[in-house]
Parts: C-alpha cells; sequence; structure tokens
C-alpha cells in the first residue's frame, strides 16, 4: 500500500483519474496472483466506495461533469456528446463497415478525439462487427499469452510480471471499448497497441517483451 499511493496520488493530482485507476487495478490483480485473499481486497474496495461521497467535492470539475453526463446523458448533452456520436458511429457501421476512411461519423469530424480515446469507435463504423471482433480477438490472443506465461512461470517474480501486464492490457482495453459503447464513464485512457500515442505504445511493447522473457526462461537455458 505504501508503494502504491504516493503515484496515485501524483498521477490523480496532474490529474488523471484513469491512469490512477489503472494502476490500482494492476496492484490488485497481483495482490490476487500473489495469494492475497480475494475477501481482503473486496475489504479495500468497499472502503475505496464508502469514501467516494468525501472525495466527490475534491473531483475536478471535468470529472464530475463526466461521471454525471455517463448517469443522465440527457441532462448535459454537451458532455455526452462524443460518447453519443461514438454510439453512431458503431452502429452505423453495420456488419462490414463503410469502408477505410470512408466513415461519415470519423472523417467528417463529427467524433472528437477519434485517434486515441475513440478509435474503437472508428473501426466500428469503417471496418464494422468483423473488424471489431477481430480486434477483440488479437488482444484477447495476447491477454492469453501473458496468463499463459503467469501460469508456466518458474517463479513468483516472473508470475507476477505476466499478471500485471495482462490485468494491465486487459483493464485498459475493457474500459477504451466501454467508454466506446457507453457503459463507462469516459476517462480518456487509450486502446492498447492501436491508439495513437506513442508512450502507450512503447510501455506494452516493453511489457510485451518481459512477458515473453517469462516464457523463455520457464526452461533453464544453457550456453
Amino acid at each position: 500500500m505504501a508503494l502504491l499511493v504516493p503515484p496515485v496520488v501524483l498521477i490523480y493530482l496532474q490529474p488523471d483519474l484513469g491512469t490512477a485507476l489503472v494502476l490500482v487495478f494492476v496492484w490488485g490483480a497481483m495482490l490476487f496472483a500473489a495469494g492475497v485473499r480475494l475477501a481482503y481486497l473486496g475489504a479495500l474496495a468497499g472502503g475505496a466506495l464508502a469514501m467516494f461521497p468525501f472525495l466527490w467535492p475534491r473531483l475536478q470539475g471535468y470529472m464530475q461533469r463526466r461521471l454525471l453526463a455517463f448517469l443522465n446523458p440527457a441532462g448535459d448533452p454537451a458532455a455526452s456528446y462524443n460518447v453519443t456520436q461514438a454510439l453512431i458511429s458503431i452502429g452505423s457501421g453495420g456488419l462490414f463497415g463503410k469502408g477505410f476512411r470512408h466513415g461519415t461519423q470519423s472523417q467528417l469530424h463529427f467524433l472528437r478525439i477519434r485517434h486515441t480515446d475513440f478509435i474503437f469507435s472508428v473501426i466500428g463504423e469503417e471496418l464494422g462487427l468483423v473488424g471489431c471482433l477481430l480486434v477483440l480477438g488479437l488482444l484477447g490472443f495476447v491477454l492469453w499469452r501473458m496468463l499463459r506465461a503467469a501460469e508456466v512461470a518458474r517463479d513468483a517474480q516472473g508470475r507476477l510480471i505476466a499478471v500485471g501486464m495482462a490485468a494491465l492490457l486487459f483493464f485498459q482495453s475493457a474500459v477504451n471499448i466501454g467508454v466506446n459503447v457507453g457503459v463507462v464513464p469516459v476517462t480518456g485512457i487509450p486502446l492498447p497497441f492501436i491508439s495513437a500515442g506513442g508512450s502507450s505504445l512503447v510501455t506494452f511493447l516493453f511489457g510485451v517483451g518481459l512477458v515473453e522473457s517469462v516464457l523463455l526462461r520457464r526452461r533453464k537455458i544453457d550456453f
């Protein structure tokens, strides 16, 4: 806990609540993999939720607007505008989409920040349901490889590395896609390997390299 709180607080003060929540989720997943009882983790989560009413006044104004817009989109059309456009984009894509770079919502700029937070909506509009399922399948395959690495790791360190990266990939993917389909409040978390942004891509490639090293060293290497 002492190692978690300082970076989470500093990241939140940027302000970046989404990335702070990512760290908390990864920390919880690694604790579970290390053998901490689920009941203890549930108690921690319950305590955090119980503190939410006290934290609400300290949230940034735009964070409060996003949460309120998620609960009642009609109450603040401006705050929920991009989510509405994202849903229109995905719904209009149909089975096979409108074609690469032929999406009306994305190419005519009705959909904002389409290259990062809402890239999944662009995929849904231009490549359709087939493209969305392909992306989900590829992310699922990488996630399976990470969990497989955790299963065959020779030691606890390797297992925790693999579980941590799997948790990071799962949480960011689930939240980003959830935002695009309107089941999660807007957080500003990129879609791994796909959203524009060099730092995110480099981080995940570095993490994949660590996981592959865990797989490589599951057996003794002779030189």
